[in-house]
């Protein structure tokens, strides 16, 4: 359990499928692409995405830890060029409270305890301006743009 104030973050388990799940499913009506496989269960979608992850935590308050409010993670390290990628989702009434900017914020300390990172990296949609000013108040900067994507950047 790593905590910041109002949030705690815990190892997300197969235990919180349900819950993940729930969020994904939320998340799949803003995109453009599912994050799902044909069939797919909560259980083995959540096993899925554990699987992927260096690091994959649920966001809790720490006024009510048996409420999951989102999901937060590290992935895709790359030692080469010691770059790994954060991301994470909020239910929507959790949205624009500082929750997520927190739980970043843990994010890259564990980083920086685990891996010789040299820069963070944040991906989103053009159209997601939340996420992109949620990274910028964070010290990211844009690194590179397309029609489908944003990347946002840290060096540390």
């Amino acid at each position: 359990m790593t905590t910041a104030g109002e949030i705690i973050l815990e190892p997300l388990t197969i235990a919180d499928a349900a819950g993940f799940y729930a969020l994904y499913t939320v998340r799949e009506k803003e995109a453009t692409v599912s994050p799902f496989l044909p069939e797919e269960t909560p259980a083995a979608f959540t096993q899925r995405i554990i699987a992927l992850c260096a690091y994959i935590f649920t966001i809790r308050l720490a006024a009510q830890p048996d409420v999951m409010i989102g999901d937060c993670a590290l992935h895709d390290w790359n030692e080469q060029t010691g770059e790994i990628e954060i991301g994470g989702s909020l239910f929507p009434e959790y949205r624009g409270k500082g929750y997520m900017q927190a739980a970043f914020g843990l994010l890259e300390t564990l980083a920086q305890q685990h891996f010789p990172v040299k820069r963070i990296l944040g991906k989103t949609t053009p159209e997601n301006r939340n996420a992109v000013r949620l990274v910028e108040k964070l010290g990211f900067v844009q690194v590179s743009a397309d029609d489908t994507t944003v990347v946002m950047g840290k060096t540390l």
